[in-house]
C-alpha cells in the first residue's frame, strides 16, 4: 500500500472514531444548558453532516442526535457496544471499498483502457457502498430499538433551536 493510501486510511479512521465518539462524549458531558445536549451557551452541541448518514426530521444523522436524549446508562452502554461491535466489519468494508476504487484509478489512468472492466468495478463499487450503507442503517435501527417510545418520538420532533427555522414538510 503506499504512503498516500496509508494516510488516506489513518485519516479515515480517525475521524470515524471521532464521529463515533461524538455522540457518546456529548452524553457524558451535557448538562450544563437549558436541556440535556445544550452547551453552557444554550446552543445545541452537534457533529458535522455527511450525505451517506441517515437524516432524521432534526436534519442531523441519528447517531448524533443521541445527545438529545435522556439515555440510561445501560442504553448508553448498548449503543457504545453496537457501535463499537460494527467498527471492524466496517474496516474491512472500508478496505475492499478503497482497493475497488483504487484499482478504477488505475484503470482509468492505464493506456489500454477497458471499458467492460470499468463497468465491472463501478458496479462493485456500487454494491460495495450499498452494503456499507445497510451495514449502518442495521446498526443504527439496533440502537433506535434500545430506545423507549419517548426517546423515538424526541428523535422524531426537531431540537428545539432548529424549531421554526425548518419549513413544513408536506
Amino acid at each position: 500500500m503506499s504512503t498516500s493510501n496509508t494516510k488516506t486510511l489513518k485519516r479515515w479512521l480517525a475521524t470515524s472514531c471521532v464521529a463515533l465518539a461524538l455522540p457518546f462524549s456529548a452524553l457524558a458531558f451535557s448538562g450544563g444548558g437549558e436541556g440535556p445536549g445544550e452547551t453552557c451557551d444554550g446552543r445545541m452541541g452537534h457533529g458535522g453532516r455527511h450525505a451517506s448518514m441517515a437524516m432524521t426530521s432534526g436534519g442531523m444523522p441519528l447517531m448524533h442526535q443521541l445527545h438529545r436524549l435522556d439515555l440510561s446508562e445501560a442504553q448508553q452502554d448498548k449503543a457504545f457496544e453496537i457501535m463499537h461491535n460494527r467498527m471492524p466489519a466496517m474496516r474491512a468494508q472500508a478496505r475492499e471499498l478503497q482497493k475497488s476504487e483504487q484499482a478504477l484509478r488505475e484503470l482509468r489512468l492505464a493506456p489500454d483502457f477497458n471499458e467492460p472492466k470499468a463497468r465491472a468495478l463501478i458496479d462493485q463499487i456500487a454494491r460495495q457502498r450499498a452494503d456499507m450503507e445497510m451495514a449502518r442503517l442495521q446498526s443504527e435501527r439496533q440502537v433506535l430499538d434500545i430506545l423507549t417510545a419517548e426517546q423515538r418520538q424526541a428523535l422524531a420532533e426537531p431540537p428545539a433551536s432548529k424549531r421554526g427555522k425548518m419549513p413544513p414538510r408536506s
